[in-house]
């Protein structure tokens, strides 16, 4: 497929040169393009860019080649991290075809629109990637020294298995952009809200800490009925408050709470009780009176 020519402007002299010399096998060549030749029919190699010959009797012209930069981004999904997780990693670099260095193959590739190379590639960054991000948890790949890494180390991969075809990775490669999992991304948001909490809480005083841990305790017994305690919160209260710099432990121990203490009610004298005595014995058994004879 024979790419378009680019529109740039020609000088007269140029334009005179190539008037006369096009009979004669005078070509030209625009930049960024090469031109392919044709030896009796069979892949002879490329010229260009500028002014190239040509012998019209045994070489003809074939395609113009781009052979500039191209820049692209690829998305590459379910790349699987070494904790078999599904990764998606945004990469860009730039893409060149060097048909002089992939001479081999060349004949094929000279074809094939500029769209192609991008997408072969695509395809040989993607199979370095799933290697080099298995190395990788996916937390680490989300760090900036894992990332430079794991970047000249799929470069270099990448750049070593294309030289056969004559592409290679002419920019650094860069990722943008590393998508986690979503139940990963809700971990990692529960773990950075418990900190922020935790740095939150240390900000306030000890001393209204405490009182607010005091305050919570005391409004849990009113809930749950346990108001009725022999513990006097108040002056519990006041000895936390009253010294801001000591720690809680030498706050108790200088003004501990008053607990007032209950005797057990085995402990009282039974006042009413008396000095047990003896049953009384039963009397004992004597014969009935005799009754009196009636006089009739």
């Amino acid at each position: 497929m024979k790419q378009p020519e680019e529109k740039i402007p020609q000088p007269p002299l140029l334009r005179l040169i190539l008037f006369v010399g096009r009979p004669l096998g005078v070509a030209f060549v625009p930049q960024h393009y090469v031109q392919v030749l044709y030896h009796m029919g069979k892949y002879a190699g490329c010229k260009g860019p500028g002014l190239i010959y040509h012998s019209r009797l045994t070489e003809t012209l074939g395609p113009l080649v781009y052979v500039s930069g191209q820049r692209h981004e690829y998305v590459f999904e379910n790349v699987i991290s070494r904790d078999v997780l599904a990764v998606t990693l945004d990469v860009s670099t730039t893409v060149i075809y060097d048909p002089v260095a992939g001479h081999q193959m060349a004949p094929k590739l000279t074809h094939l629109p500029r769209e192609a190379y991008l997408s072969i590639a695509g395809t040989y960054i993607r199979w370095s990637l799933l290697a080099a991000a298995n190395q990788y948890n996916a937390s680490e790949l989300t760090q900036a020294e894992v990332r430079a890494q794991l970047e000249q180390a799929v470069q270099e991969q990448v750049n070593r298995e294309l030289q056969f075809l004559g592409l290679h990775l002419s920019s650094k490669l860069r990722i943008i952009s590393v998508k986690l999992p979503a139940t990963l991304a809700e971990r990692h948001e529960a773990i950075a809200q418990r900190r922020a909490n935790i740095l939150a809480g240390a900000e306030f005083h000890p001393a209204e800490y405490r009182r607010a841990l005091v305050s919570e305790v005391l409004e849990h017994l009113a809930q749950s009925g346990g108001g009725e305690s022999f513990v006097n919160f108040g002056e519990m209260l006041e000895a936390y408050a009253e010294d801001k710099t000591a720690s809680p432990a030498v706050a108790r121990l200088a003004n501990p709470p008053r607990v007032i203490e209950q005797p057990p009610q085995r402990a009282l004298e039974d006042k009413q009780a008396t000095t047990p005595q003896p049953p009384p014995t039963p009397a004992e058994d004597k014969p009935p009176a005799q009754r009196p004879k009636s006089r009739l």
